[in-house]
């Protein structure tokens, strides 16, 4: 494409119809951005395939950020300049053409796929994840996933990927307001002066807030917009320093953008999912990026622009966003399948050849013809009709997907939550052997398997949300259950693998007329150490405040007896996993923290599993419907270094162990299935209905008799 062909059609539209993305002064048409769009595309796709040698693949999506800037202000400025004027109807008319059809055809298919594929646990899963991705929210939705430690444990989601297609929208939203602000008002500096100044106000508060925050609250920070921003306004700032950039020397400026390219390279191969993101690193890709495309306003001979404006690049560059929304439902839906959460390299790269061919028929068939209707580019507010209407579209279809597929759902919730609280110990014995022998699940266990798999947190039994007791914070309410009258009072203190237990309790206690006060803070153990999940979640400082409250409360309180519970597979805030012997003084320090008089202290042993845990429970199952055992863990994985230690601080602490080992595993295995329960919910924790079949033990264990 050549610079006069945008001057037959008053410099904003190119010859195919589109709008020139680059700033007035530039070429209307940057080959090497859109090799530039190639690069980033193949550094996503190849990560979230596995090539270990791309480690920090991920990169790629800041690359697209500031493309996406870059081109948005050259349409915005080339728009001012040729007309004196920038309309915000045009403007999201464009934006509604091209971002919205592609997007929705993905997503609807998508959940197609889930619930057709993959069953319908995981077609609810997708369903609530596409609703927040078809109105462009996806980011805020994951982040709250992820930042919730339960929620953190789930499988990826096949949309996960829309987060960055959540952000570009979101600044999208407010960027043109920002723009038209600017240009509003009187001074003597130039339109651009006034921009620029703009621009790095951005910059400077988003970076500073990237660093701050990626420090204290990783995964929010990552799909922040707040934390992104500057990355879209740096190569907005590119288009704005376009007439001084003009002036730079031609050899300077290629030198600028191979070392942009470096820096680009640099991060994809060092940096790893370990490194703190976006943080100030973001900024190593970010800048580098804005040096290629600063670089090529020059077209220096000898500059990048001579590797990214070659035919393949360029040819993959214009499917860079249907590649982008397809490869990663296809990877993670054909991963799914098999019952993994990824595929060997090899598989994945065939997968890949698979979105790409689904990306070539949604540019040619979609994208392509829709941006350039001549019906809908004729009326006003069509564009924007379109697009709103195919939101609408998406909506309505993802739902009628869920009534269709998984009407069963609706009896399945209703019916009342299976077990009676009154089995004994002999009966639980009797068929936890007995599971060792169950292959086929009946149809009972496969609602109450998908409902697990579709509705997580209404299954894990801790307190309701309309109570204000699961926020953990100082501020909480009292937190009373049982019989709120009881003469007698027991609390529930540690993490998630405590609040499991709330509703056995909550049962146990109303039945004896005791009072029930729940202490739990999810993410955080009970003993008084300063940690995090190895996933990266969970505030130690947070955990620290939590620590102080509680044990606080505990002594004000002064209950009858403490029941604490807890996972074991905590890290130190440097990362390291504790080892046995510091877990066992963590919990010591506990009970020497504890100084109420007359209190019963005891210990609830964690469910079976190793501390690396395997994808079992309701995730395994539902691809194993007539092979229970495949989900099944040997025994032996509950005989951890972390449990001894827990028996020898409860010992030391004057407390009791109660080892929940028996109610789970026979002989060899712990199975997955137990009589007409599943056991296992999100890998680590027990199901609902199966705590409540363990009141009897639970209730016989506690001993509450010889407590009051």
């Amino acid at each position: 494409m050549t610079e006069p062909d945008a001057q037959l059609r008053g410099d904003r539209f190119l010859t195919s119809g589109d709008e020139s993305g680059t700033a007035p002064e530039d070429r209307p048409f940057r080959p090497d951005v859109e090799g530039l769009r190639a690069i980033a595309v193949l550094l996503v796709v190849l990560y979230h395939s596995g090539v270990s040698a791309l480690s920090g693949g991920y990169i790629g999506v800041d690359v697209f950020f500031v493309i996406s800037g870059f081109v948005i202000t050259g349409v915005l400025l080339r728009e001012r300049v040729s007309s004196g004027r920038t309309s915000i109807l045009a403007f999201y008319g464009r934006r509604c053409r091209r971002i919205i059809p592609a997007a929705t055809l993905v997503i609807i298919v998508t959940v197609a796929l889930s619930y057709f594929v993959l069953g319908v646990g995981a077609g609810g899963r997708t369903a609530t994840d596409a609703r927040w991705a078809a109105v462009f929210l996806a980011n805020f939705h994951f982040s709250a996933v992820g930042t919730n430690y339960l929620g953190s444990q789930l499988p990826a989601s096949p949309l996960q990927n829309y987060w960055s297609l959540s952000v570009e929208e979101q600044f999208y939203v407010a960027y043109p307001t920002l723009f038209l602000l600017l240009a509003s008002i009187r001074t003597r500096l130039s339109l651009r002066a006034r921009l620029a100044v703009g621009l790095l106000v951005v910059i400077g508060a988003s970076l500073f807030f990237s660093i701050t925050d990626t420090a204290t609250h990783a995964t929010s920070s990552y799909f922040s917009p707040l934390t992104r921003a500057w990355e879209l306004a740096l190569g907005g700032l590119v288009v704005v320093g376009t007439p001084w950039l003009k002036k730079v020397p031609v050899r300077i400026a290629g030198v600028a953008a191979w070392l942009g390219f470096g820096a680009v390279l640099f991060a994809a191969l060092s940096f790893t999912s370990q490194t703190a993101y976006p943080g100030s690193l973001v900024s190593v890709p970010v800048i580098g990026t804005g040096l290629i495309i600063a670089g090529g306003v020059r077209a220096p001979r000898f500059g990048v622009e001579a590797l990214l404006s070659r035919a393949p690049l360029r040819g993959l560059g214009k499917l860079s966003y249907s590649l982008y929304l397809w490869h990663w439902p296809i990877l993670i839906i054909a991963a799914e399948y098999t019952g993994r959460t990824s595929l060997s390299v090899p598989q994945n790269l065939g997968w890949d050849v698979v979105a790409l061919v689904a990306s070539a028929a949604t540019f040619t068939l979609v994208e392509d013809r829709v941006r350039h209707a001549k019906t809908v580019l004729r009326i006003r507010w069509a564009s924007i009709g379109l697009g709103a209407g195919l939101v609408a579209i998406t909506l309505g279809v993802i739902t009628l997907q869920s009534e269709v597929v998984s009407p069963q759902q609706t009896a399945a919730r209703s019916a009342p939550v299976p077990g009676n609280g009154h089995a004994d110990l002999p009966e639980v014995l009797r068929i936890v052997a007995a599971s060792a022998q169950i292959n086929h699940l009946t149809l009972d266990v496969r609602r109450q398997v998908s409902l697990d798999v579709t509705d997580w947190v209404a299954d894990l039994g801790d307190p309701p949300v309309s109570t204000g007791c699961t926020s953990a914070t100082s501020r909480e309410p009292a937190c009373v259950f049982g019989d709120r009258t009881g003469a007698h009072t027991m609390i529930l203190y540690g993490d998630s693998h405590a609040a499991m237990w709330f509703k056995a309790l909550d049962d146990i206690a109303t039945r004896v007329h005791w009072r029930l006060i729940s202490l739990y803070k999810a993410g955080c153990p009970a003993a008084p150490l300063p940690s995090h999940l190895p996933s990266g979640e969970g505030d130690w400082a947070e955990c620290d405040e939590w620590h102080h409250y509680a044990i606080d409360r505990i002594n004000r309180i002064n209950p009858n007896l403490l029941i604490v519970s807890q996972a074991s597979y905590y890290q130190a805030p440097n990362g390291i996993h504790y080892t046995p012997a510091q877990w066992q003084r963590g919990l010591e320090q506990l009970f020497r923290q504890v100084k109420a008089l007359n209190m019963v202290k005891v210990v609830i042993g964690d469910l079976p599993g190793p501390e690396t845990e395997p994808i079992t429970g309701p995730f395994c199952l539902i691809h194993h419907l007539e092979n229970a055992q495949a989900c099944a863990l040997p025994r032996v994985s509950s005989m951890t270094p972390y449990r001894t230690a827990e028996r020898l601080a409860t010992v030391s602490g004057g407390a009791r162990y109660i080892d929940v080992t028996p109610w789970f595993c026979g002989p060899k295995t712990c199975s997955s299935v137990i009589g007409r329960y599943d056991v296992f919910l999100l890998e680590n924790h027990v199901t609902v209905g199966y705590s409540r079949l363990l009141e009897g033990v639970l209730a016989e264990s506690l001993d509450l008799q010889s407590v009051g």
